[in-house]
């Protein structure tokens, strides 16, 4: 596998050509619109007045000419806040100011005016430039929570002076421009495709009326099927220049991050850029697991971590010996180099970085990079409630392990809901106790018969059904059960941050409820020793309803 950057001649010509190209993208659109005003001049030279026939030639033409000129050199990308995030200014964070500005000095480059924190594995410079990237304007640093979290300082330099390193390397002086180039068609193309979706959707609602009324009168439907129109037909167009476009500026965009990488080595030090490179895809793995996993498990149950927490916590999922060998084991992504992306595949990169001279520096120098934010719980607080849903203003706040309980309730009370519904459905209390009196009065596989069951159960009859109907009986009582022990304090799930969360049920319950489960369901029901458990853990009457009572059909 190759790990050498692409030759600075090579790529200095296609930087030259992407250019060209770029050029070539609006000329293009400007070839459309007067190609097409050209049409209609000569058209009406040659009939010397305007009639019908005339004017619906003008009109088709304006209705290709329009979106091309709408879209490719009306239409304004969206700056200002695009960032979001939470805005760090020098006095609330004068230690990661002092670091950014270190760092921006080191690569010779002009600092950014705001840094603005992200929850996201993420961290780049924007620069609002004009002219496609040729005048320079207000530079913008994001940085995400998960790097601070999960890097240490040293490695977040090597991050940085990446970042800076795009502008300061000379030797890909056109880079900015093919950048900002990409941007521009990206955002032409996408503009586009979203104009023709609409237009199609618009159409389709419009089809299905007509047919909707055809059909109201006993005729066909019409048969039409609904397209983009020409919004679709120019999107195809300027695709393909587009990818024309990206594949000759690919060279330009990944010699670029070949260059910062090693402007990155040279600030932070080989050791720690390597590890920067390493870790990164790791922590983007390991946010989306925790994010999943931990910080939004009682979201359905209307609770969150505390505050600074919700993004905080991946902190101690990291410091966990056992998910730290997990991540390291993580690896780095597979699969081959994707010909449009601007970005070399990073096993290349951290080989090409590796491949410099050892200049006696480690990678874990500096310590964790969070402790350069000054409180750092109260940051990712605010980090919070700048980028979280409203909704989530709407949630009570609780410790991990209170969490996880309220969690664990609201699962057990989902899954217990069929059960508890197909009792009331059968005119009975939706408890346990109500559930248990019906099986000993022989309404179990009656109750059993209103749950969700598959359409193989549901079609089967006789002892076929019985038996498709054991499990699930079985099941909500399991889930009955253990509603009512965590509903009574007698159950709790186990919080940890090596492994899933656990279900601990009363000494001696766990082991035997297996067993008095079968005996529950059993061609002859018996629910003494299910009754028997539960008591012993505290939680209803040993004895059953009477064989004659009211619940016997």
């Amino acid at each position: 596998m190759g790990t050498t950057p692409p030759p600075a001649a090579s790529t200095a010509g296609r930087a030259v050509l992407a250019v060209s190209l770029l050029a070539g993208f609006y000329l293009l659109a400007a070839a459309v619109v007067l190609g097409l005003l050209g049409l209609d001049v000569a058209l009406y030279a040659a009939l010397g007045h305007v009639n019908l026939g005339l004017l619906k030639i003008w009109a088709l033409t304006a209705v290709v000419a329009y979106p091309v000129l709408r879209v490719v050199f009306l239409t304004r990308r969206p700056r200002g806040d695009a960032d979001g995030g939470l805005l760090l200014t020098r006095e609330q964070q004068p230690g990661l100011w002092a670091r950014v500005d270190r760092i921006a000095e080191l690569t010779g480059v002009r600092g950014p005016a705001e840094i603005r924190l992200v929850p996201d594995v993420n961290a780049g410079v924007r620069e609002d430039t004009r002219l496609l990237g040729l005048i320079p304007g207000k530079r913008h640093l994001v940085i995400g929570a998960p790097l601070l979290i999960g890097l240490t300082e040293g490695e977040l330099d090597s991050v940085l002076a990446h970042e800076f390193g795009h502008y300061s390397n000379r030797d890909v002086r056109l880079a900015g421009v093919t950048v900002a180039g990409r941007s521009a068609i990206l955002h032409t193309v996408g503009t586009l495709h979203r104009r023709a979706d609409r237009h199609q959707a618009e159409k389709a609602a419009e089809i299905a009326a007509k047919d909707a009324a055809r059909l109201a009168k006993d005729r066909k439907s019409t048969g039409e099927e609904a397209d983009g129109g020409v919004q679709r037909a120019l999107a195809k167009v300027f695709t393909l220049y587009a990818k024309l476009y990206f594949r000759v500026s690919e060279a330009v965009s990944r010699r670029q991050e070949y260059a910062a990488d090693r402007t990155a080595a040279t600030v932070a030090g080989r050791a720690a850029t390597a590890s920067a490179l390493r870790r990164i895809p790791a922590l983007d793995a390991a946010q989306g697991f925790y994010l999943d996993r931990y910080a939004t498990l009682g979201w359905d149950a209307g609770a969150l971590p505390l505050p600074g927490q919700f993004y905080g916590g991946l902190a101690h999922l990291l410091a966990d010996p056992a998910r730290r060998r997990e991540l390291e084991e993580l690896g780095l992504p597979e699969g081959d180099a994707d010909p449009y992306d601007s970005h070399p595949p990073i096993d290349r990169r951290i080989a090409a970085v590796e491949a410099l001279p050892d200049d006696g520096r480690t990678a874990g120098e500096g310590g964790p990079a969070l402790a350069l934010l000054r409180d750092p719980e109260r940051t990712l607080a605010a980090l919070e409630a700048a980028t979280l849903v409203p909704e989530a203003a709407t949630k009570q706040h609780l410790d991990w392990p209170e969490l996880l309980q309220a969690a664990g309730l609201a699962g057990s009370r989902e899954a217990a809901r069929p059960v508890r519904q197909a009792l009331t459905d059968s005119g009975l209390p939706p408890t346990l106790q109500a559930l248990l009196d019906a099986v000993d009065a022989g309404r179990g596989f009656e109750i059993a018969g209103r749950l969700p069951r598959s359409e193989q159960s549901a079609a089967a009859t006789g002892r076929a059904a019985r038996e498709f109907l054991r499990p699930v009986l079985r099941a909500a009582l399991s889930r009955a059960a253990v509603l009512e022990l965590a509903e009574a304090g007698l159950a709790h799930w186990e919080f940890s941050w090596s492994v899933p969360a656990e279900l601990r049920l009363p000494d001696g319950l766990e082991d035997e409820l297996p067993a008095a489960l079968d005996a529950a369901v059993a061609d002859t029901p018996e629910t003494g020793p299910l009754r028997a458990l539960l008591a012993a853990a505290g939680l209803v009457p040993a004895s059953a309803a009477p064989a004659d009572g009211p619940l016997r059909k």
